[in-house]
């Protein structure tokens, strides 16, 4: 592993639309509060999930919509189940490749749940399912076609600062409308010793007859917390894990994150290093390395040189209506292994809550290659409504 003198990401998505699930870990860094809790089920309720987006790449653009309706059924004695379905189509047959791939009706989600407050949970079906920052298991939200898994999860709350999770992942149904076969568990276990301390341990079997390149074993560990000095509020993020591979190479994974905040003003920074082998295929990849995606096929496959980056961003609440956020990154790539450089990226993202239902989003990234760098330069806009009941 080489570390350069600059500081690194674990990069950041925009407020990802919501959607009928978990909440995120209260505890986290800056850069994900830009992301946006997911909206978790609303027993004896029917929702409604609507979005529609202009997104153009690389002055190549085109709209698209999407709607989810679902209904959750009231709770008896501690059961309760949901239904799920999902519309996407596009308006000018212009948008996302991953989107249109995915365009049509499907079922989204259909679980059933029991929940009880001296136990946690255990949910069966397809589902919605997140871990931590989402960096080893995610819901992909800011992608038209949500992430969801056929499986089996469990959640065990009974012990006071302890939360155990694990789960059984029997098929992952993708963004881009593909569903994958699996036989992968794994286990989340988090002990909050207080505000300034959380740890969490965990491990993740990956496994699939038909993608070897997926099989893999990794085990690690996340510390997050918040602290003050003086009149400043610090908020971090630090994560490291080990992988084992059945195809290609093993690896490591290191990240950071720092943050401050003061006089509405949020400063900080931090890193993220995959080794050369190290992949991550059911993440919410677009929230790491940058909004451009320049670097989401190396995160999923682990094929390449590993790859190093270095963040730094700054946040502000502009007080104009309801306060418009803003957000701005600015990244370094670098190859893990061997020499060169992979370029530089800015993203920004302006996101304006109209109301309690709906809510404005603008977000561009501007991926610039350095010459000799096998990816190519790349620049994303995005502009979007969400409307949520």
């Amino acid at each position: 592993m080489k570390l350069t003198n600059k500081t690194t990401t674990v990069s950041a998505m925009a407020l990802a639309a919501a959607a009928y699930s978990l909440p995120a870990d209260p505890v986290e860094t800056a850069l994900d509060e830009i992301f946006g809790q997911v909206e978790e089920s609303v027993p004896g309720k029917f929702g409604i999930n609507y979005r529609i987006r202009y997104e153009e790449t690389n002055d190549v653009g085109g709209v698209s919509q999407r709607i989810r309706y679902a209904y959750t059924t009231p709770g008896f004695s501690g059961f309760s189940a949901s239904i799920e379905g999902e519309t996407l189509d596009s308006i000018d047959d212009g948008f996302n490749g991953l989107d249109q791939a995915g365009e049509g009706t499907d079922l989204n989600q259909l679980w059933g749940q029991y929940k009880n407050a001296d136990f946690g949970s255990l949910k069966v079906g397809r589902q919605i399912y997140v871990l931590d920052d989402q960096r080893f298991i995610g819901h992909v939200g800011w992608r038209q076609n949500i992430q969801t898994f056929d499986a089996a999860t469990v959640s065990y709350t009974g012990v006071e600062n302890l939360q155990a999770n694990a789960f059984y992942l029997g098929q992952v149904n993708r963004v881009n409308d593909t569903h994958i076969d699996l036989d992968s568990f794994g286990f989340n276990v988090s002990y909050t010793f207080d505000s300034a301390f959380k740890l969490t341990a965990f491990y993740y079997d990956i496994d699939d007859s038909d993608l070897a390149l997926w099989d893999t074993e990794t085990i690690g560990a996340r510390a997050t917390g918040s602290f003050s000095v003086e009149d400043f509020k610090f908020k971090y993020a630090f994560s490291i894990a080990d992988q084992d591979a059945t195809l290609g190479e093993d690896g490591s994974y290191y990240a950071g994150d720092l943050s401050s905040s003061f006089s509405g003003v949020t400063l900080g920074g931090g890193f993220e290093i995959l080794e050369q082998g190290f992949r991550t295929p059911l993440a919410t990849v677009h929230k790491f390395s940058g909004f451009a995606d320049a670097f989401a096929g190396q995160s999923i496959t682990g094929n390449g040189a590993g790859l190093e980056d270095i963040y730094v961003y700054a946040g502000y609440k502009l007080p104009v209506g309801n306060g418009v956020n803003l957000k701005a990154i600015y990244h370094w790539f670098e190859p893990e292994t061997g020499g060169g450089d992979f370029g530089q990226e800015i993203d920004l993202v302006a996101a304006y809550k109209i109301n309690k239902y709906m809510s404005l989003l603008a977000k561009y990234a501007d991926y610039d290659a350095d010459t000799g760098s096998a990816v190519v330069d790349r620049e994303v806009f995005t502009f979007e409504l969400n409307f949520i009941y």
